[in-house]
């Protein structure tokens, strides 16, 4: 067989089947465009539906609610009345306004735990229950915070709850009588101190200020006038053991302006300087 034979018939082959090729291959091409093409347009077909589905949704159930609600108020169920139990220095208007509650309004559609959150946050109320009671009113108990105590903080005055929680209120001077802590931490202690003095009503009702120091370590003033120093171990104690001073040794005259009581069962005293002097004249005379 001739060599150059074989070439040239390889060549005719070739010939042959490359445009045949090129045909399928263009064809293909035209195919998978086409199909990426549906593809693409099923795809947005199908998410402008669910769209479409979602907002006509949406607005058949805001236009049932529409109709819900007056159906509700053509059969009564109106926001009418709000009863409010519990309130001592709480307005009544400040409990509607922060609650956004008027009349005419259906009593289904309001949010019961978003009310209860919203009075939550108004400053002399520490819990709240509400509840609907058909067909026409709204009930709300609450519970007001105690002050136990003015917190002075360098310039500024703020009444404490026994819990530590600050009570925003702009007629502080109503509560004079209270009893007068300071310190950096001294809220957040108030409640450990208010319940040790509780143990010794005849102490508690004249102590007047108190000044916190560290963790459980207080300085307390007595009658306004004098000032005794609690250990930050055994408190209780100590005030037991001052209260028996008092008894039997007569504190109350007026000749003392300072009792450290941190040792425990000692006592350090410190005289005015008028009874200092007496009783170092006393001294010289005996």
């Amino acid at each position: 067989m001739d060599g150059g034979g074989r070439f040239m018939s390889a060549v005719k082959t070739n010939k042959q089947f490359s445009p045949q090729r090129k045909k399928t291959q263009r064809r293909y091409g035209r195919s998978f465009r086409l199909r990426r093409i549906l593809v693409v347009g099923v795809c947005l077909s199908v998410c402008v539906f669910f769209l479409w589905a979602y907002f006509h949704a949406a607005a058949l159930i805001s236009q049932g609610l529409s109709k819900l609600e007056m159906t509700v108020a053509h059969m009564g169920f109106i926001l009418e009345d709000v009863i409010v139990e519990g309130r001592i220095r709480t307005n009544k208007t400040q409990i509607l306004k922060a609650a956004n509650l008027s009349r005419g309004k259906s009593i289904l559609s309001i949010d019961l735990n978003a009310v209860k959150a919203t009075l939550e946050r108004v400053p002399w109320v520490n819990a709240v229950s509400v509840e609907r009671r058909f067909p026409d009113t709204l009930f709300i108990r609450i519970s007001e915070r105690e002050p136990v105590a003015i917190w002075q903080n360098k310039s500024q005055a703020f009444l404490v709850d026994r819990g530590g929680q600050l009570i925003e209120a702009e007629d502080i001077h109503k509560y004079g009588g209270l009893l007068h802590i300071s310190g950096e931490k001294a809220p957040q202690h108030v409640g450990c101190l208010i319940s040790l003095l509780e143990k010794f009503p005849e102490i508690k009702s004249r102590v007047t200020t108190a000044v916190h120091l560290r963790s459980t370590r207080w300085d307390i003033r007595l009658d306004g006038r004098v000032d005794v120093k609690l250990p930050e171990k055994g408190a209780e104690q100590a005030l037991a053991y001052l209260l028996d001073l008092e008894k039997h040794h007569r504190l109350r005259e007026g000749d003392i302006l300072n009792i450290d009581l941190r040792i425990l069962n000692q006592t350090v005293l410190r005289l005015t300087p008028e009874a200092a002097q007496k009783k170092n004249k006393t001294g010289k005379d005996a």
